[in-house]
């Protein structure tokens, strides 16, 4: 149960809010400042609700220390004030504190802001942090979703390919920016192609990012996704490694290799009712991946996969595909 840590000199406020919220949440109080600084220490809770006026420290400097400490940085912060001019409020936001509430507050209100600031966080804390995107748990719920209500969808999981080399011979920082070049491109041709409001983009992690859409988007997403990556790729190159078409690297037994210049890869699963669990779209992805790395061009390309899952799950032999490459059996 989610822990929130209630502010207050006034026993009245805190037991008023401690009987609103108690049902749905682990409720803590503090009198004080100094008081409230410890139990936010000692428990971590994850929003405050933070009078201004207090005996000792006010609720602007236990703010401004909640947020200077690495234990208590991510809480939510919300600000209880009975001032009521904008010079006092911007102080309390300045401060670090992420919304406030002018006393006295409609209770529905602020249970309201509590559950909206409480949503929010669990997706902040679950994004990349390079990115931004959804991450692996927001992934699989989507998945899991979309299975349980028996919709088709589609499922593109793409990664960049020779990624490895790329960040070796360049180093993070420039790994970093094609990383959120690759972001950028795939938000961008689902927003283009897809249905506004209803697709997801997710970040794996990595150079490994996952797309889910109707079936119906997929192709004109991918053909965007690949023609756009290896036409503006080549942006993070220098002239040297562009006029020979690649990286020559050397690995730890100074053996030398040659990695070409990045592209993409994306392997779509189409759902149609017949799987049931994310296990099994992962493992078909899986097989198109390792079939493009070693049978697809040097260019970025995608395959779909439309085989039915109703009975034993068919190798590549039987694979009902589309692809932006020639495929042979």
């Amino acid at each position: 149960m989610d822990k929130i840590l209630i502010v207050d000199d006034d026993p009245y406020v805190r037991d008023l809010l401690r009987a609103a919220l108690a049902d749905q949440y682990e409720v803590l109080v503090a009198s004080s400042g100094e008081e409230a600084l410890q139990i936010a220490m000692a428990n971590g809770p994850r929003l405050i609700l933070l009078d201004v006026v207090l005996p000792g420290l006010d609720g602007q400097e236990v703010c401004l220390r909640l947020r200077r400490n690495p234990r208590t940085c991510h809480a939510v912060i919300v600000i209880l004030t009975g001032r009521t001019t904008p010079r006092e409020i911007v102080e309390g936001l300045r401060a670090g504190a992420d919304d406030y509430l002018v006393k006295p507050f409609n209770i529905s209100e602020l249970c309201a802001r509590v559950d909206s600031h409480l949503r929010r966080q669990s997706r902040e804390l679950q994004a990349n942090p390079l990115t931004g995107l959804p991450g692996n748990n927001e992934i699989e719920q989507v998945i899991r979703t979309s299975i349980k209500a028996q919709l088709e969808f589609a499922v593109c999981h793409a990664d960049i390919n020779h990624f490895k080399s790329y960040n070796d011979k360049y180093g993070f920082s420039d790994g970093d920016r094609v990383i959120v070049f690759c972001a950028e491109i795939l938000t961008r041709a689902v927003a283009e192609h897809g249905r506004s409001g209803l697709d997801f983009v997710g970040h794996i992690g990595g150079d490994d990012f996952v797309i889910i859409v109707d079936p119906a988007c997929c192709k004109p997403i991918a053909q965007s996704i690949v023609d756009r990556f290896d036409d503006e790729v080549r942006r993070f190159y220098s002239q040297e490694d562009l006029d020979r078409g690649g990286i020559e690297t050397t690995d730890r037994v100074f053996k030398k290799s040659f990695a070409p210049i990045i592209s993409i890869s994306i392997a779509i699963v189409i759902s149609d009712g017949s799987l049931n669990h994310p296990g099994q779209i992962s493992q078909a992805a899986a097989e198109l991946k390792s079939f493009l790395k070693r049978n697809g061009p040097a260019s970025s390309s995608y395959m779909i996969d439309r085989r039915s899952y109703n009975t034993q799950t068919p190798d590549l032999s039987s694979l009902a595909v589309e692809s932006s490459i020639p495929y042979q059996r």
